[in-house]
């Protein structure tokens, strides 16, 4: 094969050879990429991937690379600098910077901490702290929704590994408002996430089921395999709220103020809403669900800025339900 095919190749074990070592000889950069590439150099093409590496403005390296009359080697002015930093445009790097910034709230869970570590290795590698002098500075230019660290995401790894290898899964569980537990065995399919909290769905002889991480009291994978059937999950809780699937869906009209409408255009309450008016006076739309609590959570969550407008059960229950609220305050 022609050494031309070999060019990123031979720049890496070059970055290599020169980050590991203080000083390092054309001949022992020869034998190096030789012995790894399984192909042959000479020494003038290593001096020209030098100066390619230092030089070449298409390239982008501007490698610190100085050679060493004395010593007869060359070597890195910067010892931390290496070309694995490269290859990233200014758009990637923002993104990355994003990423990192998103990510950190999940920072406390351990299967994200390899994630997370390596994020900030790039982003070191980068100095994604651009214009920024002094590293001191923890200059915050995105900032999350921080939460505390629910308990039953020490589960997380165990569930992901049983949903991967297809292994059964043997779990107490402890509802809430109980102090009875419960050994339950199912085959564990996906891995939700719901307003912070981690779900762990799966399917037993009765069909499908769902544990709250923080919930379970041991878990257990199994030696016994299942074979998955194929279940579009994206389809099972298309109509639901959160991770609560119960009866069938029905339409619900929503009329909310053209002020709180503008947040309802740029982020929609649900997948399946509709406009039905949007003027002066309302913003009227309508979405297919199963009105579960989390549905009528949400929709308490607006306030006054909201009517239920249909079906006549849904507005009959949502009044039990503030009637409820207005017997706590007398």
């Amino acid at each position: 094969m022609a050494i031309l095919k070999h060019p990123i190749g031979r720049y890496q074990i070059i970055d290599r050879e020169l980050g590991r070592r203080d000083f390092v000889k054309t001949k022992e950069l020869k034998d190096a990429i030789e012995r790894d590439l399984s192909i042959t150099v000479t020494e003038r093409m290593i001096n020209d991937d030098l100066n390619a590496m230092r030089d070449d403005v298409i390239l982008g390296y501007n490698a610190p690379i100085k050679y060493d009359n004395s010593k007869k080697a060359y070597y890195y002015t910067e010892p931390d600098y290496t070309i694995r930093a490269f290859g990233l445009r200014n758009e990637d790097i923002n993104a990355l910077m994003f990423y990192a910034k998103t990510i950190n709230q999940y920072k406390e869970y351990e299967i994200f901490k390899d994630f997370s570590n390596a994020i900030d290795k790039v982003i070191d590698a980068v100095n994604i702290r651009k214009g920024i002098t002094d590293t001191s500075i923890n200059k915050v230019v995105v900032l999350t929704d921080n939460f505390e660290k629910f308990s039953g995401n020490e589960w997380i790894p165990q569930v992901i590994e049983a949903i991967d290898s297809n292994s059964s899964v043997e779990l107490v569980y402890q509802k809430f408002g109980t102090n009875e537990s419960k050994k339950s065995k199912i085959h564990p399919y996906l891995l939700k996430e719901d307003r912070h909290r981690w779900y762990l769905i799966g399917m037993n002889e009765k069909g499908i089921v769902t544990y709250g991480l923080e919930r379970i009291l041991e878990l257990n994978i199994l030696s016994e395999k299942f074979t998955p059937c194929f279940f579009d999950f994206e389809e099972y809780f298309r109509y639901s709220f959160g991770v609560t699937v119960e009866g069938e869906p029905i339409e619900v009209v929503l009329q909310f103020t053209p002020h709180q409408g503008n947040y309802l255009k740029t982020l929609k309450i649900h997948s399946t809403q509709e406009v039905l008016v949007d003027n002066e006076s309302e913003y009227r739309i309508s979405v297919k669900v199963q009105p579960s609590w989390e549905f009528y959570e949400k929709i308490l969550g607006y306030g006054d800025n909201v009517t239920i407008l249909s079906p006549v059960k849904i507005v009959n229950q949502f009044k039990k339900k503030l009637q409820q609220i207005s017997n706590l305050y007398k």
